[in-house]
């Protein structure tokens, strides 16, 4: 028997798309246009488009300005002065680091190491921020605070022969070594950067869903109308 009057058949060469199927294709996001929502020229123009090297500049003020006060008030190097509050849970000290953040890796010979992955580092993120940038408001301030941290520690390794001024400890925490200013921008930086992708890549994820579901109804529907 042949087909029912007004039914449609679909003749397509194995292989080949259909018109809805090559639409759907054509409405998937750009993942990096989700993610970074990129600048115009225009936004490049404006100041505010700038803002995050605004945050960098707080971190790297307050970062140097805590390393010197503890080193007029706690130095000589190796005094063993120390200030305690909230009952010692945490301690203000004074040691030169030549190792990374956190005190990790402490060691006078691969300073000069870090020296150059500080200064690449810099030079990265500022270049791409110019470059190619992002409006995302919250990876413009993870990127904000990562670049006060890096240049804050740089800053020490330049002037102190590679190594970098470390005042804080939390003693009976058991997590961390000493630590800066610029070291805790560095780290909430990147926490903030690693968990905007993270939701962002989430949220993608459901509009994905919900778009697909509407196009599989609406196809749906279609065919039953033609049968």
């Amino acid at each position: 028997m042949g087909d029912p009057v007004g039914r449609r058949v679909n003749f397509m060469t194995p292989g080949t798309e259909s018109d809805s199927e090559k639409k759907d294709l054509g409405d998937q996001p750009d993942l990096t246009a989700y993610f970074l929502d990129p600048p115009s020229r225009e936004d490049k123009r404006r100041p505010g488009y700038y803002w995050p090297f605004a945050v960098s500049l707080v971190v790297l003020a307050f970062d140097q300005l805590t390393k010197r006060l503890v080193e007029d008030n706690l130095g000589p190097l190796g005094s063993g002065k120390s200030y305690e509050w909230l009952g010692g849970q945490l301690r203000v000290v004074y040691i030169v680091n030549k190792g990374a953040s956190f005190g990790f890796l402490n060691n006078g010979e691969a300073s000069w190491i870090f020296t150059l992955l500080a200064i690449a580092a810099t030079l990265g993120i500022v270049g791409w921020y110019v470059v190619s940038g992002t409006r995302n408001r919250w990876l413009q301030l993870g990127l904000g605070l990562v670049l006060g941290g890096i240049v804050g520690n740089l800053l020490d390794r330049l002037l102190q022969g590679g190594g970098v001024t470390d005042i804080i400890t939390l003693p009976n925490l058991g997590l961390f070594k000493v630590f800066n200013i610029a070291d805790s921008g560095i780290t909430v930086g990147v926490v903030v950067v690693i968990l905007t992708i993270v939701l962002q890549g989430l949220a993608q994820g459901r509009e994905a869903s919900v778009r697909g579901g509407g196009a599989k109804t609406g196809t749906e529907r279609v065919d039953q109308e033609e049968i």
